[in-house]
Formats: structure tokens, C-alpha cells, sequence
């Protein structure tokens, strides 16, 4: 009896011994795909607009960014377009405003926004309101499969921008800039 136990326990050992091994061979397994699905770069093509105010009209600039996702890509483009390379061009969102979060509905980018992006100094005057958000659309809506863009601030749907610029529908890039 006392072989047939020893048989038993080391019987057992290996079987556990396999099953641990069976475990962490197949956790090591899928953790290099998870890796390379988080850190597979693709390179996106934006045309960056920025409202020239003085001309009336929006100056478009082609733009390589290197982002793992579109939700990447488009906290890269909202960083940029607060600060405009040229002293000729105006940012098209407020320095201060937050990207909060984003998300596609079908062929609409949703951009939920913090309260500085509605600083009413920021979208004074139609004209200046009208650039500014055109120049956020089209810069958006350049990218692949998007048509248009709707706003929040704080996942609620805003007071119209500098009173002017209504944001309770996405808004589509006016063809006439």
C-alpha cells in the first residue's frame, strides 16, 4: 500500500506540475498580442485648419500624426489647434478647454469637452465664432469616415457658442470656407 501511495502523490504532483505550466504558458501566450494590438502605430493623414481672422477664411494644413488610435489622434489634433504655429493664424478651441473624452457614432465624432471651451471671450462675434468652430470641424472631418461633429461640454449639450453657434446638432463643415 505504502508504494501504490507514493505512486498516487507523484502522480498528482505531475498533473499539478502540468496544469500550472498549461496556465502560465497560456497567460504568456496572450499577452504579446495584447501588447502588440496596444502599440501598433498607424499614421493617420489630417489637414489641420486654423481660422485666419483677419482674412475671414481658413488656412489648411496636411498633417502627419502617428497615434495607436483615432482617439489618440484626435487629443493630438485638440492640443495643436489651441496654439497655431503662425502669429497670422487664431487657435480654433481655447487654450484652456479639456479634452474630456471621444467617441464615433456611425460617421460622428463626439467630443465631450470641459466648461473652458465655452469661454464666451474665446467665440465672440458670429464671424469669429463661425471660424472657429469651422476650422475644429473641418480639421475633424478630414479624418477617414467622419462626416460631421457634435460638442458637449460635460456630456451635456451647450449653450449655443459666442450665442451664435448652435450645438444641439453635430455640425457638418460649411463647403463655403
Amino acid at each position: 500500500m505504502r508504494q501504490e501511495t507514493k505512486i498516487l502523490l507523484v502522480a498528482f504532483a505531475v498533473v499539478l506540475v502540468a496544469l500550472v505550466l498549461a496556465f502560465f504558458a497560456m497567460r504568456a501566450s496572450k499577452r504579446p498580442v495584447q501588447q502588440n494590438q496596444a502599440t501598433t502605430m498607424q499614421v493617420w493623414q489630417v489637414t489641420l485648419c486654423y481660422p485666419d481672422l483677419k482674412a475671414s477664411k481658413l488656412v489648411k494644413l496636411s498633417l502627419s500624426v502617428g497615434a495607436t488610435s483615432m482617439e489618440r489622434v484626435v487629443s493630438e489634433i485638440f492640443e495643436r489647434l489651441k496654439s497655431p504655429d503662425s502669429p497670422d493664424l487664431s487657435p480654433a478651441v481655447p487654450a484652456g478647454a479639456k479634452l474630456l473624452s471621444v467617441r464615433r457614432e456611425g460617421d460622428i465624432l463626439v467630443l465631450d469637452v470641459s466648461d473652458e471651451f465655452t469661454q464666451p471671450e474665446f467665440w465672440q462675434g458670429s464671424d469669429v465664432a463661425h471660424l472657429r468652430l469651422q476650422a475644429l470641424v473641418h480639421t475633424l472631418t478630414s479624418l477617414p469616415q467622419i462626416r460631421a461633429v457634435r460638442i458637449l461640454v460635460n456630456g451635456q449639450i451647450p449653450e449655443a457658442l459666442g450665442g451664435h453657434e448652435e450645438l444641439s446638432e453635430p455640425i457638418e463643415p460649411d463647403p463655403t470656407l
